[in-house]
């Protein structure tokens, strides 16, 4: 398969030809991610109507029809992880309307899945990729918990939420979002979403275009989220390691969920290396954040952060916001101080021609940093 990889990237830079997402995001299930737990949210790959049904005014059940969006999913990272894009069903042109991200992986060391999401819409853009859930299958259900980002309990502390996929079919199944105030003794159940299948295909476009779900910008249109806009192109060059071997590196970045979010995919074929990051500004936390996940076994999300973007800036790592368990909050450590960060990525270009950044690291807060691989490349 690193072979493929690699002969596949050579014609293309050679031919000139535009690559399609497919190929970019790595939409093709390789050896390393076939075994059973990573495979268990295939039933959901394919185009999809979803109508969202919240609970009656005065009833026992959810309405009949609600609101209908059509949700894109693919296996992504050669398979590591399956990536949703949601949007209207029923566009309106000019009018501002929500947007849908999720990402999720099976973390095998833990032996559960690990979902982080983004629903940006009119009035809010949301908390930048920072929403996370786990959670477990158990005979074909699929249920991930985490504290409320946004509801509370009498007492101040959050919720925990739970989303549940069930009644899995060939063509459709079923998904329950749920809070909690007494740890699980009462759940509400506040949306029902019924899902069909559209096609059991989805064909992505070239990425010198947008994904599904960005069409006209009209969303998160202030001058904050469009900072690292100069990321968005295809480039190629070379990937340096610390003893000055140089390695091909391709990178190619595109716009997302209607404006509040940009995917960069980074590519390195000779070592077979694939990695995602979502990068968005959060008003609510006035901070940047990039959420990062790559293609090797046995690592895990990561999110970076910074105060700031564009040529320049560092964004630095921070662990703390990483999701624990169901019930452990988080978002508490987004604002957190990140000195003593042992990772960080620095942008040193953002041209119209060219990008440069480092991997830096450090064995403890206070030493200096030490390059860990820097990337230079050129626009295609």
């Amino acid at each position: 398969m690193l072979l493929e990889f690699l002969i596949a990237s050579m014609l293309t830079a050679q031919s000139g030809d535009v690559r399609d997402w497919d190929d970019v995001l790595g939409t093709r299930i390789t050896e390393d991610w076939e075994s059973p737990p990573h495979r268990q949210y295939d039933f959901w790959v394919g185009e999809w109507d979803a109508n969202w049904r919240p609970r009656e005014e005065d009833g026992l059940d959810h309405v009949e029809d609600g609101n209908h969006t059509h949700q894109f999913v693919v296996p992504v990272l050669d398979g590591k992880a399956v990536m949703e894009l949601a949007m209207p069903r029923d566009l309106v042109p000019g009018q501002a309307q929500g947007r849908g991200f999720s990402l999720r992986y099976y973390d095998e060391q833990n032996e559960r899945w690990i979902m982080a999401q983004h629903w940006p819409g009119p009035p809010s853009d949301g908390f930048a990729f920072l929403d996370q859930l786990t959670g477990t299958e158990r005979f074909g259900r699929i249920m991930v918990y985490s504290p409320d980002l946004r509801r509370t309990t009498p007492d101040g502390d959050p919720q925990i939420r739970r989303y549940t996929f069930s009644d899995i079919r060939e063509d459709a199944f079923r998904w329950d979002g749920a809070n909690t105030v007494d740890r699980g003794n009462n759940w509400f159940t506040w949306m029902a979403v019924d899902f069909r299948e559209i096609d059991p295909d989805v064909d992505l476009p070239a990425a010198d275009q947008p994904l599904p779900g960005y069409n006209e910008g009209l969303l998160c249109t202030d001058n904050a989220h469009r900072t690292m806009d100069g990321l968005i192109g295809t480039w190629s060059g070379s990937a340096i390691s610390p003893d000055g071997s140089e390695e091909a590196a391709h990178i190619t970045a595109g716009r997302m969920l209607d404006g509040c979010g940009l995917i960069v995919a980074f590519e390195r074929p000779q070592s077979g290396y694939r990695s995602l990051t979502f990068w968005s500004w959060s008003p609510q936390i006035e901070r940047w954040f990039a959420l990062y996940l790559n293609n090797q076994p046995g690592q895990g999300h990561r999110y970076y952060s910074a105060q700031t973007a564009g040529e320049g800036i560092a964004f630095h790592l921070n662990p703390a916001v990483n999701i624990v368990d169901a019930e452990t909050p988080y978002l508490i450590h987004a604002q957190d101080d990140l000195s003593g960060s042992l990772q960080r990525i620095r942008w040193l270009e953002i041209s119209d021609d060219g990008l440069t950044f480092r991997i830096d690291t450090r064995g403890a807060a206070g030493d200096d940093w030490q390059m860990r691989r820097e990337y230079s490349v050129q626009r295609n």
